[in-house]
């Protein structure tokens, strides 16, 4: 072997060091990620942000295949204008190419964002590309997307592969975690959330459509003369009206709209990217599933129920906090009541 072989020979190695190092570094800092990752968005904005210490990009993007499409964005702090239609349409198309359905029609959904990646001298964009499929329980969970303006080399498209099969994992180990969390954060009797996680999830979105500038409403409802059904008919067929009236709702809602139950026969719904429109329809949806329900008793006789409804709109002027939101739906909500009852008070 010549001297020059020799030194080529151990520049070569040296690489392969340098890049095993890098990805060893990648997977512990991952792992150390999800243990102080309380959501799955917390955990994507962590994530990307250890890949970029290996792998420089101008946007990243999470797609979770639900329902819908629910996307997780991380840009450099100078390129938020990047979430735009032109990076949602490459997220579809990237989609197509990669999974043999189309996604077309399907809507997406911007779960979170973050604009905190490291500012450098590149000029950002997202002409160039590069992904990976993440999976959950053997099958295709959803892709990862990363673009800049410049090509992504083969060494990067293979820390991408790592780097997106190892989220898939921790994936799994966030999904566990929330499945336990969730299970004390649900009614027992009617299955939806329950008020403390009502408590816990309406700042957050306050606090996204204060930050973004969408807009958001709520519903708070009761069910009319309700006292009367337990009065007349036991606690027991007052069960079964709470835990019907809580399906036909749902079945009128989208898969991002919250349905809790705040207290009794009490129940809110926050409707992200709802003007007050918006929730007006989903009102009169309710009011209209509800009044087709009817629930049989033991005498053989049958019970049709309503509801009030009031609704608040989010007037970052007007609310400070979350409570004030509730109080303004709150008070609809009776004006409703005093108005007749089985209608609703915008």
């Amino acid at each position: 072997m010549t001297e020059d072989s020799t030194l080529d020979e151990l520049v070569r190695l040296r690489a392969e060091h340098r890049q095993l190092s890098d990805l060893l570094k990648l997977i512990q800092e991952l792992t150390s990620t999800v243990v102080r990752s309380e959501s799955v968005s917390d955990l994507f904005a962590r994530a990307f942000a250890t890949l970029f210490g290996c792998v420089k990009f101008d946007a990243g993007a999470a797609v979770m295949i639900e329902q819908h499409l629910e996307l997780f964005v991380s840009t450099r702090a100078d390129a938020a204008e990047l979430l735009d239609d032109r990076l949602v349409t490459s997220i579809r198309r990237t989609l197509e190419e990669r999974i043999p359905v189309s996604f077309a029609s399907t809507e997406i959904v911007v779960m979170a964002e973050s604009h905190d990646l490291p500012v450098d001298d590149r000029v950002a964009g997202i002409d160039f590309q590069s992904s990976a499929l993440l999976a959950h329980e053997q099958r295709t969970a959803g892709l990862l997307l990363v673009a800049r303006m410049e090509p992504f080399s083969d060494r990067e498209e293979q820390i991408l592969a790592i780097f997106a099969t190892q989220v898939s994992m921790l994936l799994d180990t966030i999904r566990a975690r929330e499945r336990i969390v969730n299970l004390s954060e649900t009614d027992d009797l009617t299955g939806v959330w329950n008020r403390r996680y009502f408590r816990r999830q309406l700042p957050h979105e306050i606090e996204r459509a204060h930050t973004f500038g969408v807009p958001l409403a709520l519903l708070i409802f009761d069910i009319d003369a309700f006292k009367e059904i337990n009065d007349n008919f036991g606690h027991l067929i007052g069960d079964v009206v709470l835990s019907e009236l809580c399906g036909s709702v749902r079945e009128t809602l989208r898969p991002t709209d919250m349905l809790a139950r705040y207290g009794g026969d009490e129940f809110a719904v926050i409707l992200p990217h709802t003007d007050l429109g918006g929730a007006t329809a989903v009102a009169e949806r309710i009011l209209t599933r509800i009044r087709a329900v009817t629930i049989p008793t033991d005498d053989e006789g049958a019970i049709q129920c309503s509801v009030s409804i009031g609704i608040a709109e989010y007037h970052r002027d007007e609310d400070r906090s979350s409570e004030d939101l509730v109080r303004r739906a709150d008070e609809r909500l009776y004006l409703s009541k005093r108005h007749g009852k089985n209608r609703y008070t915008a």
